[in-house]
């Protein structure tokens, strides 16, 4: 995906894809409530030109410019990388902006099968990232789709939307609802990561505390659906297992200020200097198992 594909993606379906549905329509612009803050009305447009404005900040731009100030990356590169998170590539054929007001965003791929991992390519690719054994691969699927007459298959990682965070090699994108996975526990403590790999490495590595709740975002654009869904649990500890990179950072910094305003006497602890000197848990795994480990 470059800048110019990246500028055609609908901003509806961007805004869509993270959980914001539009409240109204007015001639040619969708009114929402702002993505950028709570709000009781709709302050937030897009128009036909695919510009967004927020009218309380004065804040306007494309679909580049939204994905900055909702993930908290400084530059187009990780804007784009952001992007491509949400809607995955190879970039679907794009279409027209809804006539109807949509409530739940889905990718327009068609899943043709879900079914245990049998692709010895995707066995290979899990064995490179470290993860593998029956408490593995018990929660991960082969999910085959298709997607623009083209037919494809991936490593699926259910949310709980029942959409699929899907990986390969080569591939990172989703199929279906975009949305957190959370896997319930019985204690009073809830960790979150960024992606299933990293979920799937510290349950290898035995770092989760018995009974813990499991958040996995699957994309750092989730915060305020994390946040939300925090602060229904009211855990007594919250444990960040997020990213060494700017993305990552400002999301730990970002949960820990919102959930000390949402969650009564929250514990939030950063558990990242474990990997420290490594991009994420994975990345820290994967060398030690080579000896690298420092």
């Amino acid at each position: 995906m470059n800048i110019r594909q990246a500028k055609e993606i609908p901003l509806e379906e961007v805004l869509a894809r993270l959980g914001h549905a539009p409240a109204e329509r007015r001639g040619k612009e969708l009114w929402y409530r702002s993505p950028l803050r709570s709000e009781a009305k709709p302050s937030f447009k897009t128009n036909e030109r695919n510009q967004w404005y927020d009218f309380a900040t004065g804040k306007h731009g494309d679909v580049l410019d939204l994905i900055q100030e909702l993930c908290g990356v400084d530059s187009v590169k990780n804007a784009l990388a952001e992007l491509r998170r949400l809607v995955g590539e190879p970039l679907p054929e794009l279409r027209a902006a809804p006539k109807h007001l949509p409530t739940r965003a889905k990718s327009d791929a068609e899943i043709l099968s879900v079914g245990p991992i049998e692709s010895r390519s995707l066995i290979r690719y899990l064995e490179s990232r470290g993860l593998t054994g029956p408490s593995v691969t018990d929660q991960l699927k082969e999910v085959r789709y298709r997607r623009a007459d083209k037919e494809y298959f991936a490593i699926g990682f259910e949310n709980s939307a029942g959409g699929f965070e899907i990986r390969t090699a080569k591939f990172k994108g989703s199929v279906g609802s975009k949305a957190i996975t959370e896997i319930p526990g019985a204690c009073e403590a809830v960790a979150v990561f960024e992606g299933f790999t990293d979920y799937l490495t510290a349950q290898s590595r035995s770092l989760l505390t018995e009974g813990e709740t499991v958040v996995v975002m699957n994309s750092t654009a989730m915060s305020k659906a994390v946040v939300k869904r925090i602060a229904e649990l009211r855990p007594k500890l919250v444990n960040l297992w997020l990213d060494h990179d700017a993305a990552g950072e400002h999301t730990t910094r970002s949960l820990t200020e919102a959930l000390a305003k949402q969650v009564p006497e929250p514990t939030v602890v950063d558990r990242s200097g474990l990997y420290a000197g490594f991009k994420d848990l994975n990345a820290f795994h994967v060398a030690s198992l080579r000896g690298q480990e420092r």
